[in-house]
């Protein structure tokens, strides 16, 4: 198998926009590849950190394949050289591993490129682009996706704020001794934002009910907003105060969102609350935290939890790394094997040559199993030769 690539590893997104490829787009250029005989089979993995092509084909089609890409996105074969990566045999099936596992994310151990390679994968192998080669690549990547996220804390860590945030608010609202018989609620002021939304998204995702907040002038439909919550509008937030088990603050205000006066005029000083003040400057009064019955949690306290998960991430990654060298070690194996079953059909067959095979394939690591078994295969095909003389 073969790769190239253009990811944020080397080349800036004004530059990597310019090799995306959408999802019909896709199958028109494997297509357009396989008609003119480059590869034999391919995926195309596109997303706004990276474009890969995964191919295989006779010989080193690369070349013919950078070409066709020139060609296709209408650039210089330079400028494509310039800014893409390639990888070949070994080192594509490691490098799509790592893609795979989140290790070469731009966030270490995302769970996101793992769903994209998947429908990438999926949109390939339905059109009839992909091939056995391939889907066993591709298969193994899974595979090894899935024991690295049952295995290690890699991808089970998060770093985000928001997402951090909404954690804690769980956390909190199982504790919490409010009416088990009301669902709980947490109103998010600043919703239409971005740490905002995530929080949003991130709470309902886990079954609580939300209420954002958006100014009168805006509109909650922007890119960071999210479905099916309920708004209030962000002068009546007080109205709602204490309606809610807790609140999170995330605007751009450079005033108080909360005062501890307002506050105490609707809520009083006895009402068991979780307050998140997520903004810089602070949205919420200090002064409501002093209450006994307030618990006020600012960014400062989710930077450190942040930043705690960060050095447990790169604590994890070598666990990762081992995972991913021992799965494209088994996977490489498993296509070497295959090919050399298919050239040998007859002798495979012979138990104590089997066996032989599958002892070799235990012992030795991928690229000595390789040189084995291209030996035993030139000295079976020789002796063929000469007993046919």
């Amino acid at each position: 198998m073969y790769c190239i690539s253009v990811s944020f590893q080397k080349t800036p997104i004004g530059i990597r926009e310019k090799f995306a490829f959408h999802e019909e787009e896709q199958g028109n250029f494997l297509r357009k590849l396989q008609e003119q005989g480059s590869i034999s089979g391919g995926v195309v993995v596109s997303t706004c950190n990276r474009s890969e092509l995964y191919f295989t084909g006779e010989g080193n089609p690369t070349e013919s394949v950078e070409h066709a890409l020139a060609e296709w996105k209408q650039m210089e074969l330079g400028y494509v050289r310039k800014y893409c990566l390639y990888y070949t045999d070994r080192k594509a099936v490691r490098h799509l591993f790592k893609v795979a596992c989140g290790l070469d994310s731009m966030v270490l151990g995302e769970d996101e490129i793992l769903h994209q390679v998947k429908e990438a994968y999926l949109l390939a192998k339905n059109q009839g682009h992909s091939n056995s080669e391939l889907n066993m690549i591709f298969q193994g990547a899974f595979h090894c996706a899935k024991l690295s996220k049952s295995g290690t804390r890699l991808s089970n860590t998060p770093l985000s704020v928001g997402t951090l945030a909404a954690n804690v608010i769980e956390e909190y609202l199982r504790t919490c001794e409010a009416d088990v018989e009301e669902a709980h609620r947490v109103l998010v002021i600043g919703a239409t934002g971005k740490i905002g939304s995530i929080v949003a998204k991130d709470l309902m995702a886990k079954g609580i009910s939300v209420l954002g907040t958006k100014r009168s002038h805006h509109s909650p439909d922007g890119i960071y907003c999210c479905e099916h919550m309920e708004w209030v509008d962000f002068q009546k937030r007080y109205d709602y105060i204490s309606e809610v088990d807790a609140i999170v603050s995330a605007t751009t205000s450079p005033h108080y969102t909360l005062t501890v006066e307002e506050y105490q005029k609707r809520v009083g000083k006895h009402r068991k609350q979780l307050l998140i003040d997520l903004a810089v400057p602070y949205d919420i009064d200090k002064e409501i935290g002093k209450q006994s019955s307030v618990s006020l949690l600012d960014i400062d306290y989710f930077k450190t939890r942040s930043m705690e998960n960060t050095n447990i991430r790169f604590g994890e990654m070598e666990k990762v790394r081992q995972i991913v060298e021992e799965c494209a070690e088994e996977t490489l194996k498993k296509l070497y094997l295959r090919e050399f079953r298919e050239k040998l059909k007859a002798r495979y067959e012979e138990e104590w040559f089997r066996k032989m095979t599958w002892y070799l394939k235990e012992v030795l690591d991928s690229e000595q199993f390789l040189q084995v078994l291209k030996k035993i295969q030139d000295t079976e095909i020789s002796s063929r030769g000469k007993g046919e003389e």
